[in-house]
């Protein structure tokens, strides 16, 4: 039996270049097929891309969107035109929210158990992840917590410090075992040992949230613990305050809306999950009260405009601007939202102790319980550098409350303001 000749490499590649051509007329619509379709689109998202008007705004996202921005030589030369123009193409692409949901399917699908850095948990929540918190921001926020607290005291001022912990410090039950609580640990046991060793004594919310046996502490889709996260919270604050805390049979439970798709939601992508639940724990006289925000940085329609000593407020008869449930942040309707760095709540006709509540965004579901002890004055150091200590000394309060969520301390520094002006009330 004849041996089968060996063929060379070129006939191999000859053959294979015949085939090729023999049946590149069978192929021929296929290929302009695919081409017309690539063409077709580019072409269509390029013109879409210049003809629709730009959005200053995602509603979806809840965040600002970047405009074309402006073009200079040394900006262009130096890589920072063409890199905010990537921001604003990203930015400005037609039908944004579709592909963002469209990915967030493609993860999903892929088991991937996350997207955006937002982890899938069970029972519907989505929950931020956040592996390696800025250890160094903590100790820097502490620091000044550590120097502000004594010289306060010094002026007549109790303080009490309490610090909340994200979703995924507290709600390690619905996370996927995958990620554990190694982190949370970490984290919360570095607070422990900052706040020994710079004899800072505070209420750890984290632990009172955990140690409930209670169910739907923070939203599903949002990083803030809803109203009755808030109420354990209060429970505790106000019992650290030297007060009774109300139980929750002396509260009237009013939902404000079922369709609350907050920050987590925004940030997944994940658009196919139900509305959070928003609700209000009313109590009899909390329709008598009067909220003032100072230089709001919001316009709402609700409110009464007024002048004193030479600042702009706006004024309302409730703590709940339920304007703001028709808006995309619905947890606004708490106090009338975040950034608003002073604010005001009085009860009218009475003469009450002023609590000073030093605060982040958690705070805003908290204050209603708050309210029914004291009158407040809350600080949001965000957007304000104000004379703490001074302002305490103006509204005759002799407590202030320090509130923070574990994922404020460790991305900004704005507990350092509290330091603004301190040294001249040193003794």
């Amino acid at each position: 039996m004849a041996k089968e000749k060996i063929k060379s490499a070129d006939d191999v590649a000859k053959n294979s270049l015949q085939l090729q051509l023999s049946k590149s007329k069978e192929s021929r619509f296929e290929n302009i097929l695919v081409t017309a379709l690539v063409m077709g689109f580019i072409f269509f998202f390029a013109v879409a891309f210049w003809v629709v008007p730009d959005r200053d705004f995602s509603e979806e996202e809840n965040t600002s969107l970047s405009s074309f921005p402006e073009f200079t030589v040394d900006g262009f030369l130096h890589g920072g035109f063409t890199a905010d123009f990537g921001t604003y193409m990203a930015d400005q692409f037609p039908c944004r929210n579709f592909f963002i949901g469209l990915k967030a399917l493609s993860e999903t699908v892929q088991l991937k158990g996350q997207n955006n850095n937002v982890i899938i948990g069970s029972d519907g929540y989505l929950i931020a992840r956040s592996d390696y918190p800025d250890e160094k921001m903590l100790e820097t926020n502490l620091k000044a917590l550590g120097r502000f607290v004594p010289i306060a005291e010094e002026n007549g001022i109790d303080c009490t410090v309490a610090f909340a912990g994200r979703k995924m410090d507290v709600c390690e039950d619905v996370i996927p075992e995958l990620y554990g609580s190694y982190y949370s640990d970490r984290i919360f046991g570095i607070l422990d040992e900052k706040c020994t060793e710079k004899e800072i004594d505070y209420i750890n919310l984290r632990d009172t949230l955990c140690n409930t046996d209670e169910d739907y502490l923070y939203y599903k889709n949002d990083h803030h613990w809803t109203s009755l996260g808030a109420y354990y919270a209060y429970r505790e604050v106000i019992s650290a305050l030297g007060e009774t805390p109300y139980e929750l049979s002396d509260f009237t439970v009013e939902t404000a809306t079922e369709e609350f798709f907050g920050t987590t939601w925004s940030s997944a992508g994940i658009k196919w999950v139900g509305g959070d639940t928003i609700e209000y724990f009313r109590w009899d006289g909390d329709e008598n009260v009067t909220l003032k925000i100072e230089s709001p940085r919001y316009e709402y329609k609700s409110a009464t405009k007024t002048e004193e000593n030479g600042k702009s407020y706006d004024v309302f008869d409730t703590f709940y601007l339920r304007e703001m449930l028709e808006t995309k942040d619905k947890y606004a309707s708490f106090l009338g939202g975040n950034n608003n760095g002073y604010v005001e709540i009085r009860m009218n006709g009475e003469e009450r102790e002023t609590l000073v509540l030093v605060r982040d965004s958690f705070a805003d579901s908290l204050a209603p319980f708050l309210a029914r002890h004291y009158d407040l004055v809350l600080l949001d150091l965000r957007t304000s550098a104000p004379d703490t200590i001074a302002i305490c000394e103006e509204h005759g309060a002799e407590k202030l409350l320090a509130l923070y969520n574990m994922e404020t301390l460790t991305t900004s520094n704005d507990l350092g303001k509290l330091n603004n002006k301190l040294s001249s009330h040193e003794k």
